[in-house]
């Protein structure tokens, strides 16, 4: 496709890592009661984040050559399809990180 974008290996970990970064971020700042609306605003963020920080990495590890059957076996998952299925979200999450990060 003419006038795509392709993102590196390196580009993708850079996105997921930003993303562990928010994550931790927002799980260090949740706190149980009093104050319960802030705590689920906060493990919101951080759910959102690590969203992106799965779909980040997976993107990385595919654009480093690693394989769809690699992938659903450190997920714990029968196969590719159900990696791919697992994970549509997340990558998808990554890219519109990708594209707000880089363009």
């Amino acid at each position: 496709m003419a006038g795509t974008k392709v993102h590196t290996s390196a580009d993708w970990w850079v996105t997921a890592g930003q993303s562990c970064d928010a994550a931790r971020a927002g799980l260090d700042c949740s706190r149980t009661a009093p104050d319960l609306l802030h705590t689920l605003t906060e493990l919101e963020g951080a759910r959102r984040a690590s969203t992106v920080a799965v779909g980040a990495a997976v993107e990385a590890l595919l654009a480093s050559g690693t394989s769809w059957d690699r992938i659903a076996a450190a997920l714990g998952l029968p196969g590719a399809e159900a990696a791919q299925g697992a994970t549509a979200e997340s990558v998808a999450a990554a890219d519109e990180a990708m594209r707000r990060r880089l363009g």
